[in-house]
């Protein structure tokens, strides 16, 4: 090899270990996220973070359980399809359903646009309301049972117009309520107008449905027929899209779209040498697949799903280790608002998720917070103890901030990972509100548009798999010490954090800290009347804020005389100021403080700002505040 070829050949080498080192977000030709690497992707990643990765959480009959009580708990708008009445008003839901799809079109009136760019003008949806109502309706009328043929949606109206908040985007519309699968029972009630929809319910959601895209039953026995079997009876799909095999011959069942979380009726009966749409099962499942006839009534056809398709036989043990399989079965795909584009929204996804398990998880998140699951309201908690919530947090929790709901991962290298579908994001690279529309792996760390961190703006969290009613508890993390005093000031605005919820545990209370209270304990405080003396102090001891509380007492509360407790007791007590001595000897008895634990107060030493929060707390919880409007 020459000197010149040599030269080339080093350049080219140089230049491929630059262009590795410095781009691993773009491993294997695939995007990443900041701080996510390709090993991330796989399920195995986080499976082995947890030392009981592989125990079952629930078992089937608990997972029945925790489902029969969603469904009786209040505010879930989880219903046991099976013991639903069998017959309604229909008159009276004609009234109900114009009545709520006026609602919702004044809602959407103004600001939202027709699939031709036009602003939707109050015609557009005075047709849909229109559409709504069924002229066939009687007072007494059979519930009709259907079974879902194709992965379709709830829908808002009865209509094909979609309600559009960009006129560029047709991919985000807010007609789309919640998705259904292949196979999934709704009950049906009235008919649009046109006879093109059906008014539905599904186990957890009611609205509008094509009505093509559901078969009806001839009774009720043949719809439970089709969905209603053993679990070991069920093939479940995890992957988040596969389709059955292709067929000329039988065009009714082929290459018809499985989602995940599909359940579908296992053929346990095969002959010998029997063929099922003109070929051999070998490598495939054998299953039955709804298909609606000319009539619109139900039948059930066998068909084939090929091998390669990531599916149980029964709903997956429910581990840890199988909740990340099946989530990471999602990277990539589009975000779907209501289940359009045939995938899903945000919680959506987490629902979806379970449903591999046999789990029903309520729609949206305020309905999820009404389920018996153990929970946690973060939202007036500081970061910090946000954190130390997380370090405990097990994997697969819901966690959820106003607009969105992810899966959570763990922690790696100090940072929080999730799993979710995403609409949109502060772009890493330029700052600006970036369009992903994706299923993605990130951390805590991103930013909302409005510069808020996600860990910042978290105010739930649920544990799905955990009943608060029986043996089989979470152990919910135990909250800091200063759990109830930050909680108090933020949630009142005595004390406030940064953008991202940092508190500044550990931080020395400012002067200004102390005087921001002091004006926030009363309405119309101003600084000329609470604590002016304090503004400009870069920092404050425990003395000073004890007796400024002491002080603040006095103008606030003129009866304030309970029985005093000897501060003699802590060896320090006698060195204090007469001031400082009153303040003290007032705030150990109101329970404000009770020293630093080694027999002293220490009110010389600088007061953090969770000691302060602390001390805040309890002062509001003084009996003599209750009437006095004090927070």
């Amino acid at each position: 090899m020459n000197r010149r070829v040599k030269k080339y050949v080093c350049a080219a080498l140089i230049g491929a270990m630059l262009f590795s080192a410095v781009q691993p977000a773009f491993a294997s030709g695939i995007t990443y996220m900041p701080d996510v690497i390709a090993e991330m992707t796989e399920a195995s990643y986080w499976a082995n973070l947890n030392d009981d990765a592989d125990a079952v959480i629930l078992t089937p009959a608990e997972i029945k359980a925790l489902n029969r009580d969603s469904a009786l708990a209040e505010g879930t708008m989880i219903m046991d399809l099976k013991t639903a009445p069998e017959v309604y008003d229909g008159i009276a839901r004609n009234k109900a359903v114009r009545s709520s799809a006026t609602a919702d079109a004044g809602y959407y009136f103004g600001w939202t646009y027709e699939r031709n760019g036009k602003k939707a003008d109050w015609t557009y949806y005075e047709k849909m309301i229109e559409n709504c109502i069924d002229p066939t309706a009687t007072e007494v009328q059979k519930v009709r049972y259907g079974i879902a043929v194709n992965r379709t949606t709830l829908q808002v109206f009865p209509s094909s117009n979609p309600i559009l908040d960009d006129p560029k985007d047709l991919d985000f519309s807010y007609q789309a309520l919640s998705s259904i699968r292949v196979n999934e029972p709704v009950l049906i009630y009235n008919t649009s107008a046109d006879g093109l929809y059906y008014m539905a319910r599904t186990s957890n959601c009611s609205g509008w449905v094509p009505a093509k895209d559901v078969a009806i039953c001839a009774d009720k026995a043949e719809w439970l027929s089709a969905w209603d079997i053993p679990d070991e009876n069920k093939l479940i799909i995890l992957d988040s899209s596969a389709y059955t095999a292709s067929s000329n011959t039988h065009p009714a069942t082929a290459r018809r779209l499985l989602t995940q979380g599909t359940a579908l009726e296992r053929i346990t009966d095969l002959q010998p040498d029997q063929l099922i749409n003109n070929r051999s099962p070998y490598h495939n499942y054998a299953v039955y697949l709804p298909v609606r006839n000319k009539d619109g009534m139900y039948e059930k056809h066998a068909a084939l799903v090929p091998q390669t398709v990531d599916a149980s036989i029964g709903y997956l043990p429910l581990t840890r280790r199988n909740i990340a399989r099946v989530a990471m079965n999602h990277l990539g795909d589009a975000y779907g608002w209501g289940g359009m584009l045939n995938v899903d929204d945000c919680t959506g996804l987490i629902g979806t998720i379970y449903s591999c398990f046999g789990l029903q998880i309520a729609r949206n998140g305020n309905w999820q917070w009404n389920m018996n699951v153990e929970k946690i309201d973060v939202t007036n908690m500081s970061l910090e103890e946000k954190c130390l919530i997380l370090d405990q947090l097990p994997l697969g929790s819901a966690l959820s901030f106003p607009g969105h709901q992810m899966m959570y991962l763990g922690k790696a290298d100090g940072k929080y990972y999730v799993l979710s579908t995403v609409s949109s994001v502060v772009s890493p690279d330029s700052g600006k509100t970036l369009r992903t529309r994706d299923v993605m792996i990130n951390t805590l760390d991103v930013k909302r548009a409005n510069g808020k961190s996600w860990l910042g703006a978290l105010n739930r969290i649920f544990m799905l798999y955990y009943p608060t009613d029986t043996a089989k508890q979470f152990e919910v993390p135990s909250f800091a010490w200063y759990h109830d005093g930050v909680t108090h000031c933020m949630a009142n605005g005595l004390m406030t954090g940064d953008i991202n919820g940092t508190f500044g545990i550990g931080n020395p209370a400012s002067g200004k800290d102390l005087a921001q209270a002091l004006r926030f304990m009363v309405k119309g405080a101003t600084p000329e009347t609470a604590g002016p003396e304090y503004e400009t102090l870069p920092s404050i001891t425990r003395e000073q804020a004890v007796t400024a509380l002491w002080k603040f007492e006095q103008t606030q509360n003129q009866k304030a005389d309970a029985a005093l407790r000897d501060i003699t007791v802590f060896s320090d007590a006698a060195m204090l100021e007469s001031d400082a001595y009153q303040a003290a000897e007032w705030a150990y008895s109101a329970g404000i403080t009770a020293g630093t634990g080694n027999g002293t107060l220490a009110l010389e030493q600088p007061v953090t700002r969770e000691q302060l929060a602390i001390m805040l707390y309890r002062y509001s919880l003084l009996p003599e505040h209750s009437a006095d409007g004090l927070v």
